[in-house]
């Protein structure tokens, strides 16, 4: 009975040590969390808010609530080496899914205590290695993992309760900032996004994704578009036709001579995309042949628009790609007559008007591309 009643009450003590309720966090300050992505890295940052409550002026600052630079409310040494918790009650954290730079230096990916000293003209971001503190009331230099120094900004009007926003997003980068009271603190993230990317792709084609026609396709476009990593692109483009369930489309044959483009394989490319224009539509033949203009192959966009003619006939993706290669041969006279067969067949008002306007350039003799 005894061993039993000694089992219940370590069964009791165990639940009462692990067990926490749900209830509100300390003082009123909301928990709250932001996260985006830059490429396909997710950045979060979660914290809690405190409000200014009527202390306007007296929130940053020697004698105000968040004192310049470090206090002395360190537990480990009661000495000015604590900074600011940079929001309320638990740390505030900062995770990065994967290596990241922040102002320009390097952090590894992970969760870190987000931590501030302040000054009047400078503010010392504090990224710590221990992230699951209550505080910083038991912080430790040695546990920094990076240290950078950012401008503050004066804000215009008061933000009462304290909060993170990313208020710049760029194709590579982001910046975020804590807002509160009349003070911003940026700062700016930078990811590595093209080689996260390919990295990621590379696993991908090798797992089950990789068995999916379209997935190989997107996965050498992205390349593609970059102008990047050509030759495994070419690899996947290929495999996009004959890998497991490839398929043999315009779509994925553009794709293929597109990649022996880049590379400067133009004999494949034009091999290609002779096999593409066998099922091509009179509009991707006009598309093709416009990116031959671009490419100063005036000769061979105008075998591949007339070899269009031949087989759509007399329609408007016809006449508009014939009107444009004219033009670029310097044949403005041509060029007009199926520009006036374009116009006859425009599909829609503003089509129309494009072609009114092309005309009128070819008419004073200059080429529309």
């Amino acid at each position: 009975m005894k061993r039993l009643y000694f089992f219940c009450t370590l069964a009791i003590v165990t639940i009462n040590l692990s067990a926490q309720m749900d209830i509100p966090p300390v003082g009123g300050n909301p928990r709250a969390m932001i996260a985006e992505e830059v490429g396909i890295t997710s950045i979060t940052i979660q914290y809690g808010r405190p409000d200014v409550n009527k202390r306007e002026g007296k929130i940053f600052g020697d004698g105000n609530l968040v004192p310049y630079g470090f206090s002395t409310t360190n537990f480990l040494t009661s000495k000015n080496t604590s900074p600011w918790r940079a929001g309320a009650n638990e740390n505030t954290t900062i995770t990065f899914e994967h290596d990241v730079k922040v102002e320009g230096r390097d952090i590894k990916a992970g969760t870190y205590g987000l931590h501030m000293a302040l000054a009047a003209d400078m503010v010392t971001l504090i990224f710590s290695n221990q992230n699951d503190a209550w505080g910083s009331f038991y912080y430790e230099e040695k546990n920094d993992a990076l240290r950078v120094n950012v401008k503050p900004v004066a804000l215009d009007k008061n933000v009462e309760w304290l909060k993170y926003e990313f208020i710049e997003h760029k194709e590579k980068y982001c910046v975020i900032a804590m807002q509160w009271e009349k003070l911003s603190v940026p700062f700016k993230i930078e990811v590595d996004v093209d080689n996260i990317v390919i990295a990621r792709l590379r696993q991908q084609v090798t797992s089950q994704k990789g068995f999916n026609s379209n997935n190989m396709l997107q996965a050498a476009q992205y390349c593609l578009n970059k102008n990047i990593n050509l030759e495994e692109a070419l690899a996947w483009s290929i495999r996009a036709i004959n890998g497991f369930q490839g398929q043999k489309s315009f779509i994925t044959l553009r794709n293929l001579a597109t990649a022996y483009e880049k590379l400067n394989r133009i004999p494949q490319a034009d091999s290609t995309m002779d096999e593409a224009l066998l099922i091509a539509t009179a509009n991707q033949y006009t598309a093709y042949g416009r990116q031959l203009i671009g490419q100063k192959r005036t000769d061979k966009a105008m075998e591949v628009l007339k070899a269009s003619e031949k087989r759509y006939g007399d329609m408007f993706g016809v006449n508009n790609g014939l009107m444009s290669v004219y033009s670029a041969k310097g044949d403005f006279k041509n060029a007009i007559k199926y520009a006036e067969k374009a116009l006859a067949q425009a599909p829609n008002e503003n089509s129309k008007k494009q072609i009114e306007g092309f005309i009128v350039k070819l008419k004073e003799g200059k080429d529309i591309n």
